[in-house]
C-alpha cells in the first residue's frame, strides 16, 4: 500500500509538470560530465543545447568548468564557455566566447532542505562585435530531498535567476523554475527535469516563453 501511494504521488507530480511541458516554446538540454574530483575541488565539462524553432536561436555550448570549496558554505568556480548561435530564420551562425567567474554560497537547513545561491559574472564576446555584452547572473534555488525516494524520484526543487545586462545597465532576463524534479539514475548519474518561464526584456515590453529543460549529470 505504501509503495502504491508513492507511485500515485509521483504520477501526480509528473502530470503537473507535464501539463506545462506540453506547452513549452523552447527545449533546453544540458549535460554535465564530471571527470576529476578531489577533497575540496572538482572539474567537469558542461555541454548544452537550446532550441527555439519559431523565433529564437539554436544555441550550442561547451564549457570546461572548475569549482573549489573555499569554506564549507562557500564555493568559487570558473568556466570558459564557447557558444555557437544560429539564427533559425536566416541560418546565419556566430560564435561567442564567454569567460565566467562564480561565487556561490550554499546552506543546508536541516537534513532535507537546501538553499543554493549562484552569482556569476560573464564576459561575453560575440564574433564580429565589440567586447561589451557582459552580464551578471544571480540565482537562488531551494531543493527538498525526499526522506524516502519515490522510485527514482529523489528531490524536488524550484529556483529563480535574474540576469543583468551590464552594458545597457538594465535587468535583461528572468528565468523562474516553479517546478523541477530530480531522478537518481544510479551511483554516478542524476537527471533533472524542469519547467521554466523565460522572460526577456525587449525595448517595448517583457516577453514571456515557456521552456522544457533536462539536465543530465554524470560522474566518471
Amino acid at each position: 500500500m505504501i509503495g502504491c501511494r508513492r507511485w500515485i504521488r509521483l504520477c501526480l507530480l509528473l502530470s503537473l509538470l507535464g501539463a506545462g511541458l506540453v506547452r513549452a516554446d523552447e527545449w533546453w538540454a544540458w549535460t554535465s560530465i564530471e571527470f576529476w574530483r578531489a577533497d575540496r575541488a572538482k572539474a567537469w565539462l558542461f555541454v548544452g543545447n537550446r532550441l527555439d524553432t519559431q523565433d529564437g536561436p539554436y544555441v550550442q555550448i561547451i564549457s570546461p568548468r572548475f569549482k573549489y570549496e573555499v569554506l564549507p558554505w562557500l564555493d568559487i568556480a570558473t568556466g570558459q564557455s564557447v557558444l555557437s548561435i544560429e539564427n533559425v530564420r536566416t541560418e546565419e551562425r556566430t560564435t561567442q566566447w564567454r569567460p565566467e567567474l562564480e561565487l556561490n554560497p550554499h546552506f543546508q537547513l536541516g537534513s532535507q532542505l537546501s538553499v543554493e545561491l549562484r552569482n556569476r559574472m560573464e564576459w561575453r564576446w560575440n564574433e564580429g562585435e565589440s567586447f561589451t555584452t557582459h552580464r551578471s547572473r544571480h540565482r537562488v534555488q531551494f531543493g527538498y530531498s525526499l526522506r524516502q525516494p519515490i522510485g527514482p524520484l529523489s528531490r524536488v526543487f524550484a529556483n529563480n535567476e535574474w540576469i543583468i545586462d551590464l552594458h545597457r545597465h538594465q535587468w535583461a532576463e528572468n528565468r523562474v523554475v516553479p517546478a523541477g524534479l530530480t531522478f537518481h539514475l544510479g551511483k554516478d548519474a542524476d537527471l533533472d527535469v524542469f519547467y521554466m518561464i523565460l522572460s526577456s526584456h525587449t525595448p517595448a515590453h517583457w516577453r514571456h516563453e515557456s521552456v522544457l529543460g533536462t539536465f543530465l549529470r554524470l560522474r566518471l
